[in-house]
Order: C-alpha cells, then sequence, then structure tokens
C-alpha cells in the first residue's frame, strides 16, 4: 500500500473521531495518527489532511450540500461524509494533487471503510465538486515534491535559488519554468521573498514538462542590526500557520515601502510610494522595485547604486523588515514541513550566529553562490560539516534585474538535493 493511501486512512479515522466528539481531542488525533506509523512522510501527509480539512470546514460543507440533492449533510453517513470531506479539500485546495487520484483514493476509502454503494455515492459527488468549483479539466499528474519518495526522483544538476515576479524577479513563474528548461537544468525551486503565490502557478504549468520544481520561500527575518534571509524548501504551501504569516509579512512589505519613500524624500529624492506598488503588481513589494523606481527617475545611474548610495543595510533611507526573527522564521518553515537553510552567508558575514542558529533548528546552508569566492566556499563547506547542515546553491535568479546571474549560473548536484530532502524526512 502507497505512503499517501495509508496516510488518508489514517486521516480519515481521525476526521471521524473529530467528528463524534469535537475539535477539543485534536492533540489525542495526533498521537493517535503517529502511533500508527513510523514513518513521517505519512504522519506529517495525515496531519496536514486532517488539518485542512478542519481548517476549510464550512466552506467543504457548503460545497458538498450544494451538490448533494435529497441528501442534507446531517444526514449522510459520518464515514461517508468525511470521506467526501477530505475528497473536497484535495481538490479545491491543493493544486498539487491530481484531480483524478484524489477522487480514485475517495472511492477506495468509501470501498473498504463504508457500504458497498459508497463508492459510487462519493465518485458521483465529487465529480459534480470538482466540475463546478474546480477547473473542469482532470489532470493527470501534477509534482508534488513535498512528499515524494526520494529515492524514485532523480533530481540531477538543481538550481535552487530562483525568483518571479511575485517577489522581486521579472518573470511570471511560467516563464521561469521555460526559462530553467532552456538552461537544461533537471529541478530548480521557487523561492520568493515572503511569498509562496507563484510556486502554485509554476507546479501547475510545470506539470508533464521535463522539471523537477521544488516549492519553497526566502523568509527576511531580522537580528540587529540587519537582515538574515532563511530559505525554506520542500515546504507545504498550504499550511495554514505559513499563510497566516505570510499575510502579515505583505502587510508590513506595504507599511516598510511607505517608510523608505518618506526616508528618500527627506533625501530629496521625490518618488511615489503608489509606483512602487504597481511596479511590484502582485508581488511582494521590496526594496528592488524601489531602487528600480529611484534609477527610472534619474537619481542614480544603476539599480545597485540606489541601494549603495540610499536603500542598503547602511543607507540613510534604510528600513529594516522585522516580521520575523530567524529563530521564528525557521520554526515556521519547520511548521510547514520543510528544510530551513542560511541564504548566501558570504553576503551577510555574520558567521558567529550560526550556531545559534543550528540550536534553533536550522538545517543547511546555501554554499554555492554567485558572489562566493572559492574560499569562502570552502569555508562554508567546512561548517556545513562541522555542524551536519545540507548543502544547498542556487544563482538567485531575478531576471533583468539582475541579468548576470542566469538560471543554471550555479547548480549544485543530485545528492546535495536527497540530503536535503531527508532533512525534512527526519523532522
Amino acid at each position: 500500500m502507497r505512503n499517501r493511501t495509508i496516510a488518508r486512512e489514517l486521516a480519515l479515522q481521525a476526521l471521524y473521531q473529530l467528528d463524534l466528539r469535537g475539535d477539543g481531542i485534536f492533540d489525542e488525533v495526533d498521537t493517535f495518527c503517529k502511533k500508527n506509523t513510523d514513518k513521517p512522510d505519512i504522519y506529517r501527509f495525515a496531519i496536514l489532511l486532517v488539518d485542512g480539512c478542519r481548517s476549510h470546514l464550512k466552506e467543504i460543507d457548503e460545497k458538498i450540500s450544494s451538490v448533494t440533492e435529497h441528501w442534507e449533510l446531517h444526514r449522510m453517513a459520518i464515514i461517508d461524509k468525511n470521506i467526501l470531506r477530505l475528497g473536497v479539500y484535495e481538490l479545491l485546495y491543493r493544486d498539487d494533487i491530481p484531480p483524478k487520484v484524489s477522487i480514485n483514493e475517495a472511492i477506495e476509502l468509501a470501498k473498504k471503510f463504508s457500504t458497498k454503494n459508497s463508492g459510487t455515492f462519493v465518485n458521483g459527488i465529487l465529480d459534480k465538486i470538482y466540475t463546478q468549483f474546480g477547473n473542469g479539466e482532470l489532470k493527470d499528474n501534477v509534482s508534488d515534491p513535498v512528499f515524494q519518495n526520494i529515492v524514485e526522483v532523480n533530481y540531477g544538476n538543481s538550481d535552487l535559488h530562483i525568483h518571479t515576479n511575485y517577489s522581486d524577479g521579472t518573470m511570471t513563474p511560467e516563464e521561469v519554468v521555460d526559462e530553467a528548461l532552456l538552461s537544461g537544468v533537471s529541478t530548480i525551486a521557487i523561492t520568493d521573498h515572503d511569498t509562496i503565490e507563484g510556486v502554485g502557478i509554476a507546479l501547475r504549468y510545470g506539470n508533464n514538462k521535463n522539471l523537477n520544481i521544488i516549492p519553497g520561500i526566502e523568509l527576511s527575518s531580522y537580528l540587529s542590526p540587519s537582515e538574515v534571509h532563511i530559505l525554506g524548501y520542500f515546504i507545504d504551501i498550504h499550511n495554514t500557520s505559513l499563510q497566516k504569516m505570510l499575510k502579515r509579512a505583505h502587510e508590513d512589505r506595504l507599511k516598510r515601502i511607505y517608510t523608505i519613500v518618506e526616508k528618500l524624500h527627506n533625501l530629496n529624492v521625490d518618488i511615489d510610494a503608489e509606483e512602487v506598488l504597481t511596479l511590484a503588481g502582485k508581488g511582494s513589494p521590496g526594496r528592488m522595485h524601489v531602487a528600480e523606481v529611484i534609477w527610472k527617475h534619474g537619481y542614480c545611474s544603476t539599480i545597485l547604486e540606489a541601494f549603495l548610495k540610499y536603500i542598503g543595510d547602511n543607507g540613510p533611507a534604510y528600513v529594516p523588515k522585522k516580521t520575523f526573527t530567524p529563530r521564528e522564521a525557521i520554526e515556521l518553515i519547520k511548521e510547514a514541513h520543510g528544510a530551513s537553510v542560511l541564504a548566501h552567508p558570504g553576503l551577510t558575514q555574520r558567521d558567529h550566529i550560526i550556531e545559534d542558529l543550528v540550536k534553533d533548528g536550522l538545517q543547511g546552508i546555501e554554499v554555492y553562490y554567485p558572489a562566493h569566492s572559492p574560499q569562502t566556499i570552502k569555508k562554508y563547506l567546512k561548517i556545513a560539516e562541522k555542524y551536519d547542515l545540507a548543502v544547498t546553491g542556487g544563482s538567485d535568479f531575478h531576471g533583468e534585474r539582475k541579468i548576470d546571474t542566469p538560471i543554471a549560473k550555479v547548480t549544485v548536484p543530485e545528492e546535495f538535493v536527497h540530503k536535503l530532502r531527508q532533512k525534512c524526512s527526519s523532522q
């Protein structure tokens, strides 16, 4: 039996008990799932399903009620009702799971745990829900790197640091996927700043293309006197805690833009915050967008000069992002079932904090990076070995905003990605 099938069976039993006894027994449910498997991936996926179903329970039940004729929800058998809830959650809230798989798995659950007619009943309801509320086209296969069995994945040459226009890159997620395919890499990680909005788009667009896409993020944490960026890999982009914190981070970013612009006005740099936000579009507004607007208005000759002269870490208009501490960023990535990695340590030059970050749960370090010299790489390889950290690397691709760092300028071999993935499984 496949790991995910086992996880769904555990989740169904947990939802059944929660339906009977209420959310107050969630700790008991968690213990039940842990006791019934010795595989971390099975436990985590089961809890993810339970948490997702309960978090979206009202919306899920409304969808079920809207397509069931002559069957009020409270009259359904409890087991059938919770099989449907599992199926609807996967269909409508999990872009990374093929709809055909979700429906077929629900049918098998009905056959095993309910009556002989339940499979047909569940099939009909889920098909209606997907037709009405999904995109109406059942996909055959969507990569789900979070819970793939690592021995089955050929990661190949990997670029693990890529930004889209959902943060401060210039390419859409679809364009990034196409660019990666042209570059010849086998695996990329989408690691936008403080947002996961581009990840699902890349996963869907990359479906059935010859490319592995790892869901990731780059969290901007703050530890006085400057920022510390923490990368997260193999994260669950549907994790409710992650989504809640990223919403707060986005609000903080908006406030920060207005504060930076106000400081720039005091320096006689007359730009408009609304122009910065328009440039950022759907993405996370940041200093890169401010720098581009400064440059466009002729206050500097390059975007780099805007950082050096005005908004860099030591600039007169610098405003730190203080949404997360490094520890909070690491804990958030762990809660989203991912592996946390210290980004470009050679840029921040704060090696003295690495030991404390490891104590906080840090699992990797970005050794290979465009700005890292051979000596720097050698130093961080030793640090990685000392603390048993996964070694990662990537181009830090931003499209036209960093034309000297194309996708695949820096890559890491497959075995590095496997070790990174194993860090998730060991949590």
